[in-house]
C-alpha cells in the first residue's frame, strides 16, 4: 500500500534565520542580558577561533577579549542601546581569537523584548568578521597620510585634476589660496589673465586627447619660470584625471644662461685664437709660399708647380679656418651681428630649386643685442628653416627681422612663414624636439615665441624679444 507525501513541519525560528545567516557568513546570537547568557544560532564563533563566552558571565568574559583601544568605545554605545539613547547597538572593534590573534568584527544588535519592569530583556544580534576590510583602511589611511606628508614636504605644486581641469587636490598654495579653498576650482581660472594661459589650456588638453604626457613652461607676473608637466590618469580606456607637477624653473634657467654664456665666450675665444692665431699664421705661409714661386719662376722653373700646388692647399686651409671661425658664433657683433648673420644664413642655404626665401631685414634691427640674445635668435631662424623645407614641404619661405620700437618699448621681432603643409592644432605646443628646443631658446632669452597656422596654408613663427626682456638673476623659489 502506497503511502502519501510526508507532509513538511513548519521551519522552526531558528531555521528561518540559519539560511540567510550562513549565506551572508554572520554570527547570530541571543543574549540574555539580565542573566548574561548568550546562545548562538550558528558556529560563526568556531570557524573563527573566536571563544563564544557561553554560559554564564558572558559579557564580563567576552569584554575581556575585546581590544583595550576599543573596549569603552564599544561598552559606551552598547549601554547607550540599553538606556534607549540609541535605537540601535552598532560598532566595530578587535576581538583577540584563541590563538592570540586580532579580528576586527561588527557587532549589530538590538533589544527585541522587554516584559515589563525588571523583566527579560533579549538582545538579538549578529557578529560579521570585517577583518579585511579593516586593515586595508588602516593601510590606505597611513599610505594616504604619507602621500600628504611627502607632498607637503615637496618643494613643487602637485595637483589632482579631473579631466576638465577642476581641482580635486592640491599640496600647496597657489596665488594666495589655500590648499583646501583650491578644491573644486578651475586651474585655469588661476592664470586666465597671464599671457601663457591659453598654452596651458593646450597642454591640459593634448593630455587629456593624446593620452599622453605633457609639459609647458609659463611666465607668473613677478617673472618667474614655471614648467608644468601634465601626465593623464587612464583606467578603463578612458581618461579619469590629470596628474600635475610644476616646478620653479628660474633658478635653473639663470644656470643654463650662466653655462651657455660661460660657452659662448668660450667660443668667440675660439674663433679669435683660430682667426688671429692660425689663421695669420697660414697667411703668412701663404706669403711665404707666393714668393718662392715667384722666385722659382726665374731660378728653378721645375719648382713653380709645385709650389703653386702648396699655395693652393694653405689658401684652402685659409678659407676652411675662416668658414669654421664664422661657424662658431654666426652671430657674434664682429662678424656683423645678427641681420648679417641672417643674411649669410639665407645665401648659404643649399639651393634645390624646389623652394625660395624671401630675406628682409630693417636697418638697425637687432643692431644692440647681446651676443647670447643674437645667437639664440639666430638658432631659431636656422631651425624655423629648417622645418619649412624638410618637414613642411614649402615652395616660398619670408624671413622678417623687424624693430620692435613702437609696439615693445624697444627690441626685435623675428618672423618666418612659409606656405607648407601648416601645423595643427596642438602641434605647437606638443612634444616635438625642434619645437621644443625653440621654446627653450626663447625662454632662456626672455623672449615670447609663438607658434601657429597660416590661412589659407602654411606655418608662422613669430619671436618677440623686449628691450630689457632677458630673465633676471633668479630668486630662491618661494611659496606663492
Amino acid at each position: 500500500m502506497e503511502s502519501g507525501p510526508v507532509p513538511l513541519k513548519p521551519p522552526t525560528e531558528d531555521a528561518l534565520l540559519e539560511t540567510p545567516v550562513w549565506a551572508a557568513e554572520l554570527g547570530a546570537y541571543e543574549w540574555d542580558v539580565g542573566a548574561d547568557t548568550v546562545r548562538w544560532l550558528n558556529d560563526w564563533c568556531q570557524r573563527h577561533d573566536i571563544d563564544p563566552c557561553d554560559g554564564e558571565g558572558h559579557s564580563v568574559r567576552w569584554r575581556a577579549r575585546v581590544h583595550p583601544d576599543d573596549r569603552a568605545a564599544a561598552l559606551k554605545e552598547y549601554e547607550a542601546h540599553l538606556a534607549g539613547r540609541r535605537e540601535r547597538y552598532e560598532s566595530e572593534y578587535r576581538i583577540e581569537t584563541l590563538g592570540g590573534r586580532w579580528l576586527w568584527v561588527r557587532n549589530r544588535a538590538h533589544l527585541v523584548r522587554r516584559s515589563g519592569r525588571g523583566g527579560r530583556q533579549i538582545l538579538m544580534g549578529v557578529c560579521q568578521d570585517v577583518d579585511q576590510r579593516r586593515r586595508l583602511e588602516v593601510e590606505l589611511e597611513r599610505s594616504r597620510r604619507n602621500l600628504e606628508a611627502l607632498a607637503a614636504a615637496a618643494p613643487v605644486w602637485m595637483m589632482l585634476l579631473d579631466p576638465d581641469g577642476t581641482i580635486e587636490f592640491a599640496n600647496r598654495s597657489v596665488r594666495g589660496i589655500d590648499p583646501g579653498a583650491l578644491v573644486g576650482r578651475r586651474i585655469l581660472s588661476l592664470v586666465r589673465n597671464l599671457p601663457d594661459a591659453p598654452a596651458l589650456e593646450a597642454c591640459l588638453t593634448n593630455a587629456v586627447r593624446t593620452r599622453t604626457p605633457q609639459m609647458i613652461t609659463i611666465t607668473l607676473d613677478d617673472g618667474r619660470t614655471i614648467g608644468t608637466w601634465a601626465t593623464p590618469i587612464v583606467a578603463a580606456g578612458r581618461v579619469t584625471g590629470i596628474a600635475s607637477v610644476s616646478a620653479d624653473l628660474s633658478e635653473r634657467r639663470s644656470r643654463e644662461r650662466d653655462l651657455l654664456e660661460a660657452v659662448a665666450r668660450e667660443q668667440r675665444r675660439f674663433r679669435h685664437d683660430l682667426h688671429d692665431g692660425l689663421g695669420q699664421e697660414l697667411t703668412g705661409v701663404a706669403l711665404l709660399v707666393k714668393t718662392l714661386a715667384r722666385r722659382a719662376a726665374a731660378e728653378a722653373p721645375s719648382l713653380k708647380a709645385g709650389l703653386e700646388e702648396v699655395l693652393d692647399y694653405v689658401t684652402g686651409a685659409i678659407a676652411t679656418s675662416r668658414e669654421v671661425a664664422r661657424g662658431v658664433s654666426p652671430a657674434d657683433l664682429e662678424n656683423g651681428g645678427l641681420s648679417r648673420a641672417l643674411q649669410e644664413l639665407v645665401r648659404r642655404w643649399p639651393a634645390t630649386g624646389v623652394f625660395r626665401i624671401d630675406c628682409r631685414i630693417e636697418p638697425g634691427a637687432g643692431a644692440v643685442l647681446e651676443p647670447l640674445a643674437a645667437e639664440n635668435l639666430y638658432r631659431i631662424a636656422q631651425e624655423s628653416l629648417s622645418n619649412a623645407v624638410r618637414h613642411a614641404g614649402a615652395s616660398e619661405i619670408r624671413l622678417r627681422l623687424e624693430d620692435a620700437n613702437a609696439e615693445a618699448r624697444g627690441g626685435v621681432r623675428l618672423i618666418v612663414e612659409d606656405d607648407g603643409q601648416g601645423i595643427r592644432a596642438g602641434e605647437a605646443m606638443g612634444p616635438g624636439l625642434g619645437l621644443r628646443i625653440m621654446r627653450a631658446r626663447a625662454e632662456l632669452i626672455g623672449a615670447t615665441l609663438r607658434i601657429g597656422g597660416r590661412s589659407p596654408r602654411g606655418t608662422r613663427i613669430e619671436c618677440l624679444l623686449e628691450q630689457g626682456a632677458a630673465p633676471r638673476p633668479a630668486t630662491a623659489p618661494r611659496r606663492s
